[in-house]
């Protein structure tokens, strides 16, 4: 999957990509193995509120044959927690999709 992934108040270090690569992108690669990699296009912004120091995580992603993108959008106070919660809540609307087939 190619995924593009943003940061705001947050350095995207080596340690949080390859995170977001085993707990995110390699769990939701599992669920869709019919598509080839260049079909599966998707954006994970990730933003640090200082004020109440919690992570907010959104997710978009557009599959063939798809009208709206799947979005999804979390709000957690630990970054590993958001990106946990992310995939769930994606999980959820890529197995509507698989099943609206």
């Amino acid at each position: 999957m190619n995924t593009r992934i943003n940061g705001v108040n947050l350095i995207i270090s080596l340690k949080i990509r390859r995170m977001i690569q085993t707990k995110f992108v390699d769990k939701l690669d599992q669920l869709l193995p019919q598509f080839n990699n260049e079909l599966k296009t998707a954006s994970l912004h990730i933003q640090k509120d200082k004020k109440y120091k919690n992570y907010t995580a959104k997710f978009d992603m557009s599959l063939p044959g798809l009208k709206n993108p799947i979005y999804a959008q979390v709000t957690h106070t630990d970054l590993t927690g958001a990106i946990v919660d992310l995939r769930e809540a994606v999980e959820r609307q890529i197995k509507k999709y698989k099943h609206a087939d």
